[in-house]
């Protein structure tokens, strides 16, 4: 009897942190830009940028929550808009979490327009869009319930009893955000931004009859890269999320080390640092960079009521990015686009 009222409690307790989470996220949230803010799109030195994400978490307590990501993003007509840039991305994403395999399956088409605000082009204010649609499905044959129950044990092989009307639904989404940069050189920069996701705020629900509208999301976030020395630079960031009766705050930064010769014609660089979600995590970050692609690992030190379940253990993350250059057009572009 004590382990069936130990199994209760923990799905009490998933169900719990499952009915108030927040969307999807990453801990690296730098990584996904079009998660972030669809203003983000094409906003780079570079012609396209391709970006895959990776997590899973908690383990050490249940099935594993696994979110896996990828996007792509450019700028177009580069060369006809003078030091504007407009950008355009598809952002792609599968959270599958916990026993029943719940799961959040999206596409997300976004359109972005980067105006320079001065001449030398390295100050930018950006308005971006996204839309797209989204499936979400449960498998309810994975699950058991208190019917099961036989006196004794536990019994998956009992009927269930339950009668479920859908086991999956889709629905329209739409956001939309604002951003501002500032590069007054190669070696510094500044940005901030605010976007609201859910704008239309779907109904959301496996039965008709009980479907809520999906709370909007305000994401606020700012950062920069300060250049200390010819070897060292310091990458400071926070971000924040509003959604319905949830929030989360995350802030830190990184330190970043140019590993090339001054000769070299491939830049490397090693950034290693910490993030602190608030009441949740502390999150430990190395990122290596050589010549157009990047590779980020993290993972989350659990420090919430939930390591007396985790151990400390929360989630593992990893995001890798290349980004493409066409060196002739590259040429025609601002010098101001910041490195998120």
């Amino acid at each position: 009897m004590r382990n069936i009222k130990f199994y209760i409690f923990i799905c009490f307790l998933f169900w719990a942190t499952i009915s108030k989470a927040q969307d999807p996220h990453f801990s690296q949230f730098y990584m996904s830009p079009l998660s972030l803010n669809p203003a983000m799109a094409g906003l780079m030195k570079e012609d396209m940028r391709f970006i895959a994400n990776y997590r899973s978490q908690w383990a050490s307590v249940s099935v594993p929550y696994k979110t896996m990501s990828i996007s792509a993003d450019m700028s177009v007509l580069d060369g006809k808009l003078g030091n504007n840039i407009l950008g355009v991305g598809l952002f792609l994403m599968n959270d599958k979490a916990g026993t029943s395999e719940m799961r959040n399956t999206q596409a997300q088409l976004a359109v972005a327009y980067s105006k320079s605000l001065n001449a030398q082009g390295n100050t930018f204010l950006s308005v971006g869009g996204q839309i797209g649609v989204v499936q979400q499905s449960v498998d309810h044959s994975k699950l058991i319930f208190d019917s099961q129950y036989d006196g004794d044990i536990l019994n998956p092989n009992l009927n269930t009893g339950e009668e479920f009307e859908r086991t999956s639904f889709w629905y329209a989404d739409a956001t939309a955000g604002v951003a501002w940069s500032f590069v007054p050189d190669k070696y510094n920069s500044y940005y901030a931004g605010v976007s609201m996701a859910h704008i239309n705020e779907p109904k959301v629900g496996f039965t008709t009859a009980d479907s809520e509208l999906l709370y909007r999301k305000i994401t606020m976030y700012l950062g920069a890269e300060i250049r200390l020395n010819g070897i060292f630079s310091v990458i400071p960031r926070m971000v924040y999320l509003k959604q319905g009766p949830s929030k989360e705050v995350n802030f830190g930064g990184l330190l970043k080390l140019n590993v090339s010769k001054l000769d070299a014609t491939t830049m490397q660089s090693l950034y290693f640092g910490t993030m602190h979600r608030m009441n949740d995590a502390q999150i430990v970050i190395l990122r290596y960079d050589y010549g157009n692609w990047g590779v980020g690992l993290s993972y989350d030190v659990n420090i919430s009521t939930l390591e007396a379940a985790s151990n400390f253990r929360g989630g593992f993350e990893i995001g890798i990015v290349y980004k493409s250059t066409n060196t002739e057009k590259s040429k025609q572009k601002p010098i101001g686009c910041p490195v998120f």
